[in-house]
């Protein structure tokens, strides 16, 4: 069984043996000694990334500074907007990738005074990795908007945990940049407002 060491936090292998005794790092402990120097670690039901859909997990969102100015600009900004095309087909679906979505918003918000930025951030919660984007948009009159988003993320049979980071990132890129800026996806040939 995993446990973790009370003094330092670090986590490592614990042999139960068939007296009650525990080896642990070649070291034998009594049930009296492990419970004084150690504590379980729970073991977390691994969820099938293959199989489930992601699951979203909402993070903070913060709203600051001038965001009376920040609104105007996001106004003008959506009365330009086109309709993001679904140009990327992959899974039998098709979609809209981050270069359509910047394409279709980075001039005019822009030419607005709306800088748009991503982050990504990870964080572990009851032993599971979250690969987490923080979507900041950000006006020149010093109003702004942030928001989280957090899946969990597990390696595939095909692809290597640090794949699949920049695969959730990714993901979470699109639909946080498009929910931020109120941008509408289309399978047409994206002339649609």
């Amino acid at each position: 069984m995993r446990v973790r060491i009370k003094a330092t936090g670090v986590a490592t292998d614990a042999d139960k043996q068939t007296d009650g005794s525990y080896i642990v790092n070649g070291v034998t402990y009594t049930r009296e000694k492990m419970s004084e120097l150690f504590e379980p670690i729970k073991e977390v039901k691994k969820m099938n990334s293959v199989k489930s859909e992601p699951q979203i997990i909402s993070g903070e969102t913060e709203i600051g500074g001038d965001i009376g100015g920040l609104a105007g600009a996001l106004a003008k900004c959506q009365g330009e907007f086109t309709a993001v095309h679904k140009g990327t087909s992959a899974h039998n679906y098709s979609y809209a990738d981050i270069a359509a979505v910047l394409l279709t918003s980075s001039k005019i918000t822009s030419k607005h005074g709306i800088a748009v930025t991503q982050v990504n951030l990870s964080k572990i919660v009851d032993n599971v990795l979250l690969t987490g984007v923080k979507t900041i948009l950000m006006h020149e009159g010093g109003g702004y908007i942030t928001g989280e988003v957090f899946m969990p993320t597990e390696k595939t049979k095909m692809n290597s945990l640090v794949q699949m980071f920049g695969v959730n990132c990714t993901y979470m890129r699109r639909y946080g940049l498009q929910s931020a800026l109120g941008l509408a996806t289309t399978d047409s040939d994206g002339s649609d407002k």
